[in-house]
């Protein structure tokens, strides 16, 4: 067996048949060291038999922690995090399906990147249907890493700690980690040559109490870090120094900045980011056109920003 560099930490609560896909596709696209760590979230008996046996089967490669009752996600991990011992470790949901090269892409720009603590991979989570040819070593900032499939640092959790259990059974635990992670001086990326397909709250969503859990999670995400806002800027011409100042400091706040540009204006010198949109525009009724485009957005703006009216 090869040097395991990262522990996989898996919590499960039954979906016997797509933890088996998980596991499979694990196996088969991880040519790196690694161990899988799996938390019973107190499945019923198909699921917590699978798991039982994958373990027996694999003495050394698969850890089985077994809950007696659902103790959600937050704590099911930490209990990972807690038995883990490797330079990294990767949180991975159990309705996901990795491909060829994930973790070793992400951990080879967390290495070659001192300051990137928390690495997300491509994902249809977040907005890619499809793995991405020829992206290798390459990443954009992200405000906050995702749960569904997140790489750490060992020295991130040394430094800030683990999940917060107050977001048990779920949401939110996530980003009020990379919160954390950022507050201490790390970076959140998206790998773009990594890719793991994630079905997306397969098991949240049969809780009767999600929606009321999600609220309560979010209450109190924005009593700690402030509310997420969603920023306009509408730009006719380049965008001006101070502009991008802006631009850049609401992002590092982690909200969301959209960038409605006149075709022919030029873009500046922004960076990638993952919570920034550039949506170019023929001039032909560009006015008209933005307005439209604010106006039927399902989510509304919280300030909409012109270099001329700055409103």
């Amino acid at each position: 067996m090869p040097d395991i560099k990262c522990d996989i930490i898996i919590p499960v609560w039954n979906e016997p048949e797509l933890t088996r896909k998980c596991v499979e596709a694990i196996e088969k696209n991880t040519p790196l060291g690694y161990r899988i760590i799996l938390v019973d979230n107190a499945s019923g008996n198909e699921t917590a038999s699978y798991l039982k046996g994958l373990s027996e089967r694999n003495k050394g490669r698969v850890t089985l922690i077994r809950n007696e009752e659902n103790v959600g996600f937050p704590k099911a991990v930490n209990q990972g995090i807690a038995v883990s011992i490797t330079p990294y470790l990767c949180i991975l949901n159990n309705d996901t399906e990795v491909y060829k090269g994930w973790l070793s892409e992400m951990i080879d720009i967390a290495e070659a990147n001192p300051d990137i603590g928390i690495l997300n991979p491509a994902s249809n989570n977040l907005g890619l249907r499809k793995p991405l040819e020829g992206l290798s070593g390459k990443w954009i900032e992200m405000s906050s890493c995702i749960g569904f499939c997140m790489l750490i640092k060992r020295e991130v959790i040394q430094k800030v700690g683990k999940l917060d259990e107050i977001y048990s059974p779920g949401n939110f635990e996530d980003m009020d980690f990379s919160r954390r992670a950022t507050k201490a001086g790390y970076k959140c990326a998206m790998a773009k040559g990594a890719y793991v397909y994630h079905v997306q709250n397969i098991g949240f969503k049969k809780r009767k109490d999600w929606d009321k859990k999600f609220k309560r999670n979010l209450d109190i995400f924005n009593q700690r870090w402030g509310k997420i806002k969603r920023i306009a800027y509408i730009i006719k011409e380049n965008i001006p120094s101070a502009i991008e100042e802006g631009i850049n400091g609401y992002l590092k706040n982690g909200d969301w900045v959209y960038i409605f540009l006149k075709d022919g204006a030029k873009k500046s010198l922004l960076k990638e980011h993952g919570s920034l949109r550039i949506m170019e525009m023929a001039g032909f009724m560009f006015d008209l056109k933005v307005l439209w485009n604010i106006k039927l957005r399902k989510k509304k703006f919280d300030k909409v920003i012109s270099p001329s009216s700055r409103k």
